[in-house]
């Protein structure tokens, strides 16, 4: 007699299909943690690479590059324009020579604000966005974890934003006393006690803490949680500005000059000051002073890591600290000469 064939029933088919959904259920976790650790793994290479870049950089000035200048060209109304931050000056030692070359520096007004009005006959930053939008987003500037945007919704306009600030300092410590304070009122409190302040570039010397023990970048490549619920995506750049950015003001903290009237002249692009615990969520003026859209002085350093951020250290060293860290311990870290022993951390 010839046998029939039996085939799978219908309940059969089902836990089948249930199995194999539970074991797609258990391996979908450990594929995106393992993607998450290769993201954070080239996160922390561009911040290695950044790092020996300022080495490079101290080899043949002697002296670290400055968090941000100012242009020495005045504005059409007055006073000083904005000027490069400080990864203008890394560009030749991050295989970005061409492009620093290109770059008008100095001899116009403003060659760090390239969304200026007005045409390439009166501001460099108008002759510098071509080269600077043609370049795009640069993967040393950026943490591959990140979900936020490029540059800003109006894209095309700004530069892509950067990813990691420089280290300008500390304020409202408890530990020890920072006088190199400049209060720019709404914007927040800007230091000059860390590795990277405005228009003044920091030897080696400086570092009287030991550079093992002395922040000199850190990420910001996260969101902030507004009270109403909403998100913001703050780089050290700004909402509206790039990499390029530096600042208006003239002099260091505490002596930093606004160098005019309108509100904001002395803000400083791509340079933070630490006041706040990392991925710090909850911000409004009235209750987080210094911390806002368009560049708070004293954003907290955040990412889309779980549980912390990256940070470089002044001997070339990348460390990823918690972000319930201790504040201070985080703000001595950030001080290159408060002369604190630092524990672990």
């Amino acid at each position: 007699m010839k046998r029939s064939a039996r085939g799978f029933t219908l309940i059969e088919l089902l836990v089948v299909i249930a199995i194999i959904a539970i074991l797609i259920a258990l391996l979908l976790p450990a594929v995106q943690q393992a993607r998450e650790a290769a993201r954070r793994t080239q996160c922390k290479n561009n911040l290695k690479q950044l790092g020996l870049a300022l080495h490079n950089y101290h080899d043949v000035y002697n002296q670290f590059a400055p968090g941000a200048v100012h242009s020495q060209v005045p504005r059409s109304n007055g006073g000083t324009s904005f000027g490069p931050s400080f990864y203008c000056a890394l560009l030749p030692y991050v295989e970005q020579g061409p492009l620093y070359q290109s770059l008008d520096l100095s001899s116009g007004r403003s060659p760090g604000y390239i969304g200026e009005a007005g045409g390439t006959a009166i501001s460099s930053g108008a002759r510098n966005k071509p080269l600077v939008l043609s370049a795009g987003p640069m993967t040393f500037m950026r943490c591959p974890s990140s979900a936020g945007p490029v540059n800003e919704n109006n894209a095309g306009v700004r530069a892509p934003f950067a990813h990691y600030a420089g280290i300008g300092g500390a304020v409202d410590m408890t530990s020890f006393n920072e006088t190199r304070i400049y209060n720019d009122g709404t914007l927040g409190l800007i230091s000059g006690g860390g590795m990277m302040v405005a228009n003044k570039g920091m030897k080696m010397r400086d570092c009287t803490d030991g550079t093992s023990n002395t922040m000199h970048l850190g990420e910001m490549s996260g969101r902030l949680k507004r009270l109403d619920g909403t998100f913001s995506w703050v780089s050290p750049s700004g909402t509206t500005h790039g990499w390029i950015m530096g600042t208006r003001a003239a002099g260091t903290p505490p002596n930093l000059d606004p160098g005019g009237t309108a509100q904001g002249d002395q803000r400083c692009f791509n340079m933070v000051t630490i006041r706040y615990s990392p991925n710090q969520e909850l911000f409004a003026n009235q209750l987080f002073p210094g911390m806002g859209s368009n560049q708070g002085a004293n954003n907290p350093l955040n990412s889309m890591h779980t549980g912390g951020v990256q940070i470089l250290l002044a001997d070339g060293s990348v460390r990823f600290i918690s972000e319930n860290m201790n504040l201070e311990t985080l703000k001595q870290l950030s001080t290159r000469d408060d002369g604190q022993v630092v524990g672990e951390f």
